[in-house]
């Protein structure tokens, strides 16, 4: 997202639902947008899962899961939040030039 707050512009929202698709949305200026699905149903409950997002000039290219365009100019993005039922065992980031 843009900022610390819960109520900045969101480049990506990537919520996974337990049987069900996984959904992608933006959220920009106070209101979010077309939302997008993914086919792939790739979490399982209480299974432990590793999740990968590329992110190049096209949008968020979620390895077998999605491809999400670019809403909002990923320079504006400076803050990652994580939310909901889940434990996190590694957060890593790479920045390719």
């Amino acid at each position: 997202q843009t900022g610390p707050s819960n109520d900045q512009d969101k480049a990506l929202h990537f919520k996974p639902c337990i049987g069900q698709k996984v959904t992608l949305n933006s959220f920009r200026n106070g209101k979010w947008e077309s939302e997008e699905s993914a086919s792939v149903e790739p979490f399982t409950s209480g299974a432990p899962f590793t999740m990968f997002f590329a992110i190049n000039t096209e949008g968020y290219e979620g390895v077998k899961h999605c491809m999400f365009k670019h809403r909002i100019p990923v320079e504006k993005v400076s803050t990652l939040n994580i939310g909901g039922d889940v434990s996190m065992n590694m957060l890593g980031y790479i920045n390719v030039s």
